[in-house]
């Protein structure tokens, strides 16, 4: 991670806090779940609005990272409170190895392209380094 973010863990995941919690990046690791990557971040859209208020223009996407079966959802939703913002998230489910690993960045909405370039390496660069 950048060495600007601090790193708190939270229960089952592990949240990495740009200054001024601009960008959130998330880490989270589980067994498999029914149905896969897909279906898993289907069930979470579903619930979008529960989770994060004024969940908007939500989507999931099959895919796959590193041949592994995986799914995307990217939404937008108003932040935790008015001060904070509508902000917008990426979301990466996938199963490797008997594991299912989420991986995820929020950040404002005018930070939308940074924080998909954070996103795209913390994706690019994970690795398993303990079981």
């Amino acid at each position: 991670m950048p060495s600007a973010f601090t790193r708190e863990r939270q229960g089952e995941r592990v949240f990495y806090f740009s200054a001024g919690d601009t960008f959130r990046l998330g880490v989270k690791v589980a067994r498999p779940e029914t149905g896969g990557p897909a279906a898993v971040l289907d069930r979470a859209a579903a619930d979008g609005a529960d989770t994060n208020p004024g969940y908007r223009d939500g989507r999931v996407t099959e895919t796959t990272r590193a041949g592994h079966p995986a799914a995307l959802w990217e939404f937008t939703w108003n932040g935790f409170s008015t001060a904070e913002g509508a902000r917008h998230t990426y979301d990466l489910c996938w199963e490797e190895d008997g594991r299912m690993y989420d991986v995820w960045v929020s950040a404002p909405v005018g930070k939308v392209r940074e924080a998909r370039e954070y996103f795209d390496v913390a994706v690019g660069t994970f690795a398993v380094t303990a079981r």
